[in-house]
């Protein structure tokens, strides 16, 4: 398996699962639960909104390093940053959340594991970018 191309594919998978996690409750949910729904992405300093920009940027960055459109080091780098980050912010807005705020917005279960599967979906995309890196030889 060549890794220096699975490992950004791996990335841009996992920032784009991010992505739709991020979403998701927004479709999922009756328009009845956004109040509740406004507090909860609120929680914490970060909130999800930057992860979701983060993982935006974390495809860019990772598609360009998989389309060797830019150096492969830095790409790695980069994604690995990005990567770090997304799951430090996701950590905090985990940490920064109450189960109250989730069981006041909605009586369906899922949506406590939402905040859960953000931060897995985060720790991937950071797991891709070390990978890559290990791959290309930086780490």
């Amino acid at each position: 398996m060549n890794l220096t191309r699975r490992a950004p594919q791996l990335g841009i998978a996992a920032c784009l699962a991010v992505l739709v996690v991020i979403i998701a409750p927004y479709v999922l949910l009756p328009q009845s639960a956004g109040t509740g729904l406004a507090l909860y992405y609120d929680a914490g300093f970060f909130g999800p909104q930057l992860v979701g920009v983060f993982a935006a940027v974390g495809i860019v960055v990772l598609g360009a390093g998989l389309g060797e459109r830019s150096d492969p080091v830095t790409v790695a780098g980069a994604a690995l940053v990005i990567g770090l980050f997304m799951t430090l912010m996701s950590v905090e807005w985990v940490v920064a959340v109450s189960p109250e705020d989730i069981t006041g917005i909605t009586t369906q279960d899922w949506l406590a594991y939402h905040r859960w599967l953000v931060l897995a979906c985060s720790a991937l995309s950071a797991v891709a970018a070390g990978l890559y890196a290990r791959a290309l030889g930086v780490l």
